[in-house]
Parts: C-alpha cells; structure tokens; sequence
C-alpha cells in the first residue's frame, strides 16, 4: 500500500496456518480469547526487499497483525531530517488502523530499521506528543545496533547490491568513497541543524540512550560479518544494568548478518513469540517509558 509517500504492506492473522503447520510448538503462543491482536512493525534494513520482509510474517501470522515498511536508503543517508515525518507517518497507520486499543511491538533490523527505530522512539518520547496513549510493549532487534565503521557498512551495501565475484569488490571500493563523502556532507548539513535532527551516525548511542523502557529482544550471531556481536552485548549490557530494562538475548553462532531467521527458523520463530508472550503478560507492570514532559 502507498499512503502519502509511505509505502508499506499490512496483514491481518490467519489462525491455523504458521512457519510449520506440523509444529504444534507455536500453538502454546495463541492466546484464545485474546481481546486485542497484537501488531508488530516489521523494520526492514538496507537492501532489504518486501518479499524478504515478507518472509517474517510467518513468525506471527497466526495471531498478529503485522506492518511492514522498509527506510528508503536514500532518506537514510543522504536526506535524513525526513526520517522523522516518515516516523511519524507510520504511527499514524495505528489510528487510521483503528489500532490505538492493540498492543503494538516492533521488530526491527540492522542499522537502517535501527535509524527508522530510534526516530520513531524520539517522537513517541517526545513532550505534548498526540501518540502518549499507544500501547508499546517491547522490541526485536536483529543484527544491530552497531558502531560507526564506514568498511563494514560499504561491505554490507555491496552485498546488498546482489553483485558476484569481482563486481561485488569493485562495488565495495566505490561504497567506501561514496560513504565518506557522504559523511562529510551530512557534517556539513548538521552543522546548520538543530542538535536533535535525526542522524544515521548516531543510531548505536541514540539506542544506548533510548528514553524508552520497555523489553527488549536482541538477536545477533558471533558469524555477523557486518556488526561484530561485541557491540550488541555492549548496548545490551549497558540497557539492562543502567536503566533496569528487561533485556532477552538470542545469540546464534554460524548465521551471518539479517540471516538468523533463514539459518534457524524454528528457534527465532519461537523465540520472538516467546518474548511476545512475556511482554504480553508484564501489562502495566512495567514502566515503558522514562517520565518525560506532557
């Protein structure tokens, strides 16, 4: 679907179908009688195409409602200040959705869905903000946040390129200068912006600092090839013991970067519904945001 610049696909639950009807493992995950479907973001990264999103409905399509929407690169790293409109416009899918009543997750990837993550965390946070009522409950991470290293994200837009062999290295080398010369732009740029304005060189701090308290998922590999799983149990570490935040760990040894779900889809697809799950059953248990003006 295409909504004022946005587009983005929306599915409804489908009971009885799931990842693998001969599983019953998943059944314990569908809550009879529950009022409100949950509706889960799906966040997708650079590159990313909608038929690989698509891929992670699967996960809940028993019983969620699943939105999902992939940052346009282009907005990421050479127009970034639109990010905030794009955040905001994606929220305003849960009222024209008639959703403001359904708990709402996100399940995010990589650094892009992480820039697209923290911009919408910003306004949900943001003071005198019309979206205070929203029932947030928690976040999935996969394979981010990372630091800034312009090699590993070069490597990873050549990856994303779908080039083989010897193009894939000569898009690696013309991704480095690209990248650099974009930071020097985007330097320049936020030197006459406001200190706030959305950055893509600041997502790992803006997670690490993240106003937000709700649980928080984090799916990463020691095989990542684009972020190292050092940075995730950095900020991971650092959520939990600093800011009290209920931090879950799913950690994978040989799946590479954004493919934990094609390398193991069973144990992600019960892990993310088992955080769901948990998430569900905290309520109002928990504080999901850090008291901000109103």
């Amino acid at each position: 679907m295409e909504d004022d610049d946005i587009e983005y696909d929306i599915t409804f639950p489908s009971p009885g179908v799931g990842i693998d009807d001969s599983d019953e493992e998943l059944d314990e995950y569908v809550i009879e009688g529950e009022s409100k479907e949950p509706v889960v973001f799906l966040i997708g990264w650079a590159g990313c195409q909608p038929k690989h999103l698509a891929k992670y409905c699967k996960i809940y399509e028993k019983r969620c409602i699943t939105i999902q929407y992939i940052p346009p690169t282009d907005v990421s790293y050479i127009n970034p200040k639109l990010m905030t409109s794009l955040a905001t416009k994606l929220l305003d899918l849960i009222k024209d959705f008639n959703l403001e009543a359904n708990p709402i997750f996100f399940h995010i990837f990589s650094n892009n869905g992480s820039f697209m993550y923290t911009e919408i965390t910003k306004v949900l946070t943001s003071p005198g903000n019309k979206y205070k009522n929203l029932q947030v409950k928690g976040v999935i991470i996969d394979s981010a946040p990372g630091k800034r290293r312009v090699l590993r994200a070069a490597w990873a837009f050549a990856i994303a390129s779908g080039q083989r062999g010897f193009a894939r290295y000569v898009a690696y080398i013309g991704m480095i200068f690209y990248l650099l010369f974009l930071r020097v732009c985007l330097y320049f740029k936020m030197f006459f912006q406001a200190s706030g304005s959305a950055n893509p060189h600041r997502v790992y701090e803006d997670i690490m600092e993240d106003k937000t308290r709700w649980p928080q998922l984090f799916i990463f590999s020691n095989a990542d090839k684009i972020i190292p799983p050092s940075d995730i149990i950095e900020i991971a570490e650092y959520r939990k013991e600093e800011f009290g935040v209920l931090v879950e760990t799913l950690r994978y040894e040989d799946s590479d970067h954004v493919a934990h779900f094609k390398d193991h889809p069973e144990s992600y697809t019960v892990q993310c519904n088992a955080f769901l799950d948990t998430c569900l059953k905290l309520g109002s248990d928990i504080d999901c945001l850090e008291d901000v003006d109103q």
